[in-house]
């Protein structure tokens, strides 16, 4: 079969599309009257016994929407997660529990899944017999912006389970409801702080990995925290915060990882704000929202909390400095030496930071951009010399270039900055993601609906391996691609280094040595730029930033 061929689709989507490749390539697919077969032996968590179902892939066994936590409604909402509820009996894992609130656009309206605060529940693949097993686990956090945000179906377990990894998702708290800080939730907290309540919800979800994994036969001593995009960006924050020490033992990041004067920085992770600024953000939205105190936001609808932050431009629920989840800034934490000393695999996409194959940009704006981004540090000339443009066309070609080079070199300062600064002994691994996805996904409202090229999220369909799980017309080289880069994240959760086996080797940073690991393609190292003097100029542009963030 060709790179071009499209395998054949016995039943769709949610009927498994690309069923052949992935029977001859991956594992056996689950007949339809099997993917609706309940597992027979009960498992046995701290809040009661569940049985699961069959999962993606034959051998696989999946448990859906088991409670970590309480309802975040009523009095519980802007409050620490409470202890799940108990039930007698055996309960039937067999569902997805609902996505916590927040806006749901650009998704079909067959495909939103229900919303509500009784959201904090997570989902566990495994293809254990026993509780002896002990394989490692992968906690995966999902990411997104304003779209939606869930642990549910998207992220299909089932290929990395049959590695041998037990995979857990899990749904927290966003927006308004994950992030609102304000003087009386400050005062009635018992750290003084308030906000960043999805991050504590991640932090009970990792408790109960620690109580309750083995009996899916998870290792609580092998948990790699992991996540895209806005969940990479907590996977960071929980290496700075003393909130999770202990709680996992490796970390993944894709799209979550910037060199800390990176302007970009301002559009992400470095978005933390002080806890007097977060309270007084939350203070106005109160107001603006008709709440005179806690008591009645508390009132309010979750639904109509939403709406109202959605349409409010000034509202902000970034994450906040309490000193508590978040210590300090993204470059003090590092300063200090703050970081958990764990192994860290991290990467970047070839068509993130701006880079795109179908970026439309005029010479006279890529020249403008040069003398009002470089300029001022002498370096426009130096910019157009390295990426040269005579017309429009070339001038989206060079700029595409130069920010696939940033990205990869901010990356590396990064990740030269966690082995230096933090002084971490375990291995860092980076990579560059290549491989495009073909296709539109229209059943996945958070990674490349409408996105083009090698974009920021395209390596999760492989890193996890859930290709099957959507509807794009994978290739046999989609095929291969993902079991591939599955196999490394499989070796990493078992070992904190993703060698081993057949797999071409994937060298850790040394920070004389700019390169990464280029995946997607034929796996192999790449420079961490085009040439020397285009690192040289970027290194100088980025450390001749002013601001840290």
């Amino acid at each position: 079969m060709s790179d071009t061929d499209v395998p054949s689709a016995p039943w769709n989507r949610r009927g498994f599309l690309g069923a052949a490749a992935v029977a001859g390539l991956l594992g056996t697919l689950p007949t339809p009257a099997e993917a609706k077969t309940a597992a027979a032996t009960a498992i046995s968590t701290e809040s009661g016994q569940v049985t699961g179902v069959q999962g993606g892939l034959r051998g696989v066994t999946v448990y859906k929407g088991i409670p970590y936590a309480a309802t975040t409604a009523g009095a519980n909402r802007w409050r620490p997660p409470q202890p799940a509820p108990s039930w007698d009996g055996v309960r039937a894992a067999d569902s997805w529990g609902p996505a916590c609130p927040q806006p749901v656009t650009g998704i079909p309206g067959d495909q939103v899944p229900e919303l509500g605060e009784d959201c904090l529940n997570l989902n566990v693949w495994t293809a254990a017999t026993g509780s002896g097993d002990n394989r490692p686990v992968l906690v995966w956090l999902y990411g997104g912006d304003q779209a939606l945000w869930s642990g549910q179906e998207i992220y299909d377990g089932s290929l990395l389970a049959s590695k041998g990894v037990v995979v857990v998702t899990l749904d927290y708290r966003v927006g308004p409801l994950g992030g609102l800080a304000h003087p009386e939730l400050s005062a009635e907290s018992a750290y003084g702080g308030s906000g960043n309540w999805g991050i504590l919800d991640v932090v009970a979800a990792l408790e109960w990995v620690q109580r309750n994994i083995a009996a899916f036969g998870g290792d609580p001593d092998r948990v790699t925290l992991a996540g895209w995009g806005q969940g990479a960006s907590i996977v960071h924050i929980l290496l700075a915060s003393r909130q999770a020490r202990g709680l996992y033992h490796r970390a993944l990041l894709s799209s979550g990882v910037r060199y800390t004067k990176d302007p970009a920085l301002a559009r992400g992770a470095g978005r933390y704000r002080a806890l007097a600024a977060a309270e007084a953000d939350g203070t106005d939205f109160a107001t603006r929202s008709g709440a005179a105190d806690l008591a009645d936001l508390r009132a309010l609808d979750a639904d109509d909390i939403v709406s109202r932050a959605a349409a409010d431009p000034s509202a902000d629920f970034g994450h906040v400095l309490d000193g508590h989840v978040l210590p300090d800034t993204y470059t003090a934490v590092l300063k200090a030496c703050a970081e958990t000393d764990v192994p860290v695999l991290t990467g970047v996409c070839k068509d993130a930071n701006g880079a795109s194959p179908d970026l439309k940009l005029t010479l006279d704006a890529f020249q403008a951009h040069a003398r009002s981004e470089f300029g001022p540090l002498g370096l426009a000339d130096t910019f157009l010399d390295l990426y040269p443009a005579d017309s429009d066309t070339a001038a989206a070609q060079q700029f595409s270039a130069y920010a696939r080079d940033e990205e990869r070199v901010s990356a590396f300062l990064w990740a030269t900055q966690f082995k230096d600064t933090a002084a971490n002994s375990s291995a860092v691994h980076t990579y560059f993601w290549t491989r495009v996805p073909p296709g539109y996904d229209d059943t996945n409202p958070v990674v490349g609906t409408t996105a083009t090229g090698a974009f920021e999220g395209s390596d999760v369909y492989y890193l996890l391996g859930y290709l099957y799980n959507t509807d794009r017309p994978w290739t046999s080289k989609d095929y291969d691609t993902a079991d591939t880069t599955a196999s490394y994240v499989a070796r990493f959760a078992a070992t904190g280094d993703p060698n081993g086996g057949s797999l071409a080797n994937w060298p850790a940073l040394a920070t004389d040595t700019p390169q990464t690991m280029e995946l997607g393609g034929n796996p192999g190292t790449l420079a961490v730029a085009d040439s020397d003097a285009k690192l040289t100029f970027l290194r100088t542009y980025l450390e001749s930033q002013t601001t840290e963030y």
